[in-house]
């Protein structure tokens, strides 16, 4: 199951990506811990890791950034413990239908450059996007053995009222050996109007005090995003992550004059160790 989660860190898509990864590497513990039949499991995996990525500085940025992010993912029985996806529970059922929820942080964005969020100093004037709890809800069904259909939800809890953002997909397996998986996906993304308006829109009151002409940004699909990914296992123990995620922007959102790139990419790179 993929995990998806938007806007909390700078390198957003890079540090998703690599959570994908790393939950890619617990797939069959993940199986056999939910067929047990206590929850709470037998055994605690522990997985850490280091991930470098080059990411535009915020959603629709032209100017981009590297950063270094740390992985870190606890998972026992059904519940689970991420540094980016924060607490939760997981369930995978023998039919290919896997589900988890959990609670989150969101960063938000900063009005300069940030080494912890999305942010930069083309920003000024904006106002900072402050941060929020967050609902992170996933689901995924197998359709064949190499295609799954994935949904995401990210529903704002409290803090900064920053709206509700949605992702639905397809991932392919094309390669699947013992010590490879190279897979494909293809995603539409989505937020409701005070989402979309956050992260793209500009008011009448911050057009005043930055040098951008208002824009009403109204919900509905903000984004489509293609990632090719390749995961070696080299043993039990240590595995390597490289991937590369293009996004295009829509005519949702990409006629506001913070969207400086109608389409973006993503490069990254990651090592994970699991006892």
């Amino acid at each position: 199951m993929r995990v998806i989660n938007n806007g909390l860190r700078k390198g957003l898509i890079t540090t998703l990506a690599l959570n994908a990864a790393l939950v890619a590497v617990h797939a069959q513990a993940d199986e056999a811990a939910t067929t047990d039949d206590s929850i709470w499991g037998e055994t605690t995996d522990i997985t850490f890791g280091l991930g470098a990525g080059y990411a535009p500085r915020y959603l629709g940025s032209k100017n981009y950034t590297s950063s270094l992010q740390p992985l870190l993912r606890i998972e026992r029985g059904i519940f689970f413990l991420d540094f980016e996806d924060g607490l939760g529970v997981q369930w995978q059922s023998n039919s290919g239908f896997s589900a988890s929820a959990s609670l989150g942080y969101d960063y938000g964005r900063a009005t300069g450059n940030s080494d912890y969020r999305y942010g930069s100093d083309k920003l000024k004037g904006m106002g900072d996007v402050n941060g929020a709890t967050v609902m992170n809800l996933n689901a995924a069904q197998k359709i064949t053995s190499w295609l799954s259909l994935n949904a995401q939800a990210q529903l704002r809890m409290g803090g900064e009222k920053r709206g509700n953002s949605y992702a639905l997909g397809l991932e392919s397996t094309l390669v699947n050996t013992t010590h490879d998986q190279l897979t494909w996906g293809v995603e539409a993304h989505a937020g409701d109007g005070r989402f979309n308006q956050t992260y793209f829109g500009v008011t009448p009151a911050q057009s005043m005090t930055s040098r951008f002409g208002t824009f009403k940004a109204d919900q509905g699909i903000y984004a489509y995003s293609t990632e090719l990914s390749w995961l070696h296992t080299f043993d039990k123990h240590w595995s390597t992550v490289a991937g590369v995620e293009v996004t295009h922007y829509t005519d949702q959102v990409r006629n506001s004059p913070i969207v400086t790139k109608d389409t973006g990419a993503t490069s990254y790179v990651g090592v994970n160790y699991t006892f």
